[in-house]
């Protein structure tokens, strides 16, 4: 049997896109990679709203906490996903072999009302599952 590859995916607050990817990697492609995420900047909490699309596709993260990358000093992940556009230059990243910057849109600048909101968590969610097995599915 193969060891997992470590991935980390990495955003702003670690409260929407880098749980996102990391629920869906795990359970989705949990044989082959052991997922974690982060954030650069995180928040108290992850956004309810996150956990409300991802529980829709099945996935139930509600017992998931925020994390900050600095968690992370001295592992040495197979792949880091940076999912927001802050530079890399500014933060100090875990060591890997593989970068890889995959921007999606920041859930935290939607406006509008909560039906709008959750059209467009539900918008990243889709593009970041529809990523997730493109990039990882092999």
């Amino acid at each position: 049997m193969t060891e997992k590859k470590d991935i980390l995916f990495i955003c702003n607050h670690n409260a929407g896109r880098s749980q996102m990817a990391e629920a869906f990697l795990n359970n989705r492609y949990g044989n082959k990679y052991q997922a974690f995420s982060a954030g650069v900047n995180p928040s108290e909490e992850i956004n309810k709203i996150t956990i409300s699309v991802l529980k829709e596709s099945g996935i139930d993260i509600s017992d998931k906490k925020t994390k900050n990358i600095s968690e992370f000093n001295g592992k040495v992940f197979d792949t880091v996903v940076l999912m927001c556009d802050c530079e890399r230059e500014s933060v100090e990243f875990p060591k890997t072999e593989n970068f890889i910057r995959k921007v999606f849109s920041d859930p935290y600048v939607f406006s509008g009302n909560k039906d709008e909101i959750t059209k467009g968590f539900r918008n990243v969610r889709d593009d970041i599952s529809g990523w997730i097995d493109e990039t990882f599915r092999k």
